[in-house]
């Protein structure tokens, strides 16, 4: 009881502290002291409070409304918000609800959508009919380190159409695994290149890519065609052969020659079900938002070019995969249940990664408005070599942000922030965003705690630092060859 007294005198005497040493500040060295201070101590706050897996979303949303009241307090010449109230305390909150309801009708909604439909692809089949097709070539090929690094790109590629990195390796784990286990790769070997299969989260259903296109204002393909494809092919590449030679260089170190799988891993069994069509329902929105972008109406003839949206496109494709699995199983009833699936993860998604979009939205609302960015930047000369040192301290943040946390939404979180960072310095938003949503995914690939990686870990048999151990060479390299690529592709 006493010792609970005395956190509880030590928290507030800690806050009344901050407000105290804050308010010091500001009389005795000015307005830009006391935001600079203001501001990073917020933001070192809130990533202590991440770091030591502190609930997040509340974290973040707290910092915000820290922020957004000391603007208040402290600068009564700076709006709050369009629709005053009368009162500077309660415009923080009506601030934190326009903030809310419009990422929730714009992003929110994108991210939902797409997390329903790639579970509802699960559900049906369709998910695994495409894995099983896309491995048969390979099966062909009998050189086992060419196979594994082969593998690796085309993890990439199915990437594209399931973009959950847990789902898409728990499907290759069924099917792909007993492949590579048939024709002599180690376990270690095929866990790693698994593990690393969406170490960069591109394309339109990626959420870091939603967010980028509405940070922007740039079309959804068009940041995938324009601004990721030319960076990831190289990357890509450059990852599968290294894995060919640093799996083979681990096995070698490590006495592994041709090991016998003790439990044989069968076949996904709902692809077995599905006719081979199903293959093309993932790829459906891609198709639409390919055929219906900027990059080929031109091209096409005057009643084909139509305007689609990625939620409009998605819900079609829904549509369109609903009736083709009714039409086939013929039971409505059973083809209606597959439907809660899609409305389950739109909620879960909504859980764990719009909520903290929301938060993070908030928080970039206090660091603009208190004047963070303005102040920061009036002491940093413009010019292109400080350009780049900020996006590669940017990027380092991000990458050991997602390594301590083991997620990829430590972009999310701080990607609203990075663009107005980017303004302030006078560079491309998209020489800040590219490069620190691809730093987010593959510091994930890096953290024993990854969600992937305990997965496969576990499935496999082997710990996750053997994963990463294996891993980290080729995926070092990727980090840097990512970087260098952004510098000059963007």
């Amino acid at each position: 009881m006493q010792n609970a007294m005395f956190k509880k005198a030590k928290t507030i005497l800690f806050i009344m502290s901050c407000f105290l040493a804050l308010w010091a500040l500001k009389y005795a060295f000015g307005d830009k002291t006391f935001v600079l201070a203001a501001s990073f101590l917020v933001i070192i706050l809130v990533s202590a409070g991440i770091a030591k897996q502190y609930y997040a979303q509340s974290i973040i949303l707290t910092g915000g409304i820290f922020l957004l009241f000391i603007t208040a307090l402290y600068f009564p010449s700076v709006s709050i918000t369009k629709a005053v109230s009368g009162s500077r305390f309660i415009d923080i909150f009506i601030e934190i609800k326009s903030i809310f309801s419009d990422s929730i009708a714009k992003l929110g909604l994108i991210i939902m959508v797409i997390a329903g439909f790639s579970r509802y692809m699960n559900d049906i089949g369709a998910s695994a009919k495409l894995v099983e097709l896309c491995i048969q070539p390979l099966k062909k090929i009998n050189a086992k380190y060419i196979l594994l690094g082969s593998c690796y790109i085309l993890m990439q590629i199915l990437a594209l159409f399931i973009s959950s990195p847990s789902g898409l390796a728990l499907l290759m784990l069924t099917t792909l695994y007993p492949v590579l286990r048939s024709i002599g790769c180690s376990k270690a070997a095929v866990a790693s290149v698994i593990a690393s299969g969406i170490c960069i989260d591109y394309g339109p259903a990626a959420t870091g890519s939603v967010l980028i296109s509405e940070i922007t204002g740039y079309d959804l393909f068009s940041v995938f065609v324009d601004k990721q494809l030319p960076i990831v092919a190289i990357l890509f590449v450059a990852i599968g052969v290294l894995h060919m030679f640093m799996q083979a260089y681990w096995d070698r170190k490590e006495g592994i020659t041709q090991e016998q799988d003790e439990n044989e891993v069968s076949e996904n069994e709902i692809a077995k079900h599905v006719p081979t069509y199903y293959a093309l329902l993932p790829i459906v929105p891609m198709i639409l938002l390919f055929t219906f972008s900027s990059l080929v109406e031109e091209n096409l003839p005057k009643f084909l070019q139509i305007k689609i949206d990625v939620v409009s496109a998605i819900i079609l494709s829904f549509f369109i995969a609903f009736i083709t699995d009714t039409i086939r199983t013929f039971d409505l009833k059973k083809s209606t249940d597959k439907v809660i699936g899609l409305f389950d993860q739109m909620g879960q998604s909504f859980i764990t990664v719009v909520s903290i979009l929301l938060c993070a939205q908030v928080l970039v609302a206090g660091i603009i408005k208190i004047g963070f960015i303005d102040t920061l930047f009036s002491f940093i000369p413009s010019n292109g070599h400080f350009a780049y040192i900020m996006v590669i301290i940017f990027s380092l943040l991000i990458f050991f942000g997602s390594l301590i946390m083991g997620t990829g939404t430590v972009f999310n979180a701080f990607a609203p922030l990075s663009a107005e960072v980017a303004k302030g310095a006078g560079i491309s938003v998209f020489k800040m965003l590219v490069p620190l949503h691809f730093s987010a995914s593959l510091g994930r690939t890096f953290s024993p705690i990854s969600g992937v990686i305990i997965a496969v870990s576990g499935f496999v048999g082997v710990t996750p630092f053997q994963i990463i151990k294996r891993n980290c060479i080729q995926l070092g390299v990727g980090y840097v060859l990512m970087l260098g690529l952004s510098m000059v592709m963007l």
